[in-house]
């Protein structure tokens, strides 16, 4: 009997049936992790590079303007979802600013001389981080401008959610800024938004 249980026993040891399985087992968090964590950090990439490229565009569009109307920047700003594709941007979920910054003449101070948001209205809410119309603005460290300077900024404001809340990344608020100096008019005129 117990000359078969040592048999038994060394058989047992020598067989390596189901030692994949249980190294499987034993990895397979560890990889769903590495695999969700990848996803997450590539989203989140993405939707920064979008709101960056969405501030750009609209800069620069409003920029190339002799003028520029509230309709004109409604229309504009029209064009938003499709730039943010596939990520949603809604009244629920981002908001640009679009803003003319000027330097008055016989002035240094820059001045936050109109602005217009949109969506007007929604649950996202977000404030410019240039100041509000009339007011001096922010401008980022070292940006200076001359005496009848004007530069149109255009602000992102998009709410990402992550794939995997939690895992890797908290629901944030993405923020990126554009500016770009007017090439054929002033556009100094307050829209009217």
């Amino acid at each position: 009997m117990i000359h078969c249980l040592r048999r038994l026993r060394r058989r047992l040891r020598r067989d390596a049936r189901g030692v994949s399985a249980i190294e499987f087992a034993i990895l397979l968090p560890m990889l769903i992790t590495f695999v969700i964590g990848s996803i997450e950090v590539t989203f989140k990439i993405w939707s920064t590079q979008k709101a960056e490229k969405l501030a750009v565009t609209l800069s620069d569009v409003v920029a190339q303007s002799q003028t520029v109307t509230s309709s004109d920047l409604a229309q504009l700003t029209g064009a938003v979802g499709k730039i943010m594709e596939p990520f949603a941007f809604g009244p629920d979920a981002g908001k640009v600013i679009i803003t003319s910054v000027y330097v008055p003449q016989d002035s240094t101070i820059a001045k936050v001389n109109w602005q217009c948001a949109f969506p007007p209205s929604g649950a996202f809410v977000a404030a410019s981080s240039l100041g509000e119309e009339g007011e001096n603005a922010q401008l980022p460290a070292g940006f200076t401008m001359a005496a009848r300077d004007n530069v149109i900024v255009a602000e992102v404001f998009y709410q990402y959610e992550p794939v995997a809340k939690g895992m890797l990344f908290d629901p944030s608020t993405i923020y990126r800024r554009a500016m770009f100096k007017p090439r054929l008019g002033a556009l100094t005129t307050d829209p009217g938004c």
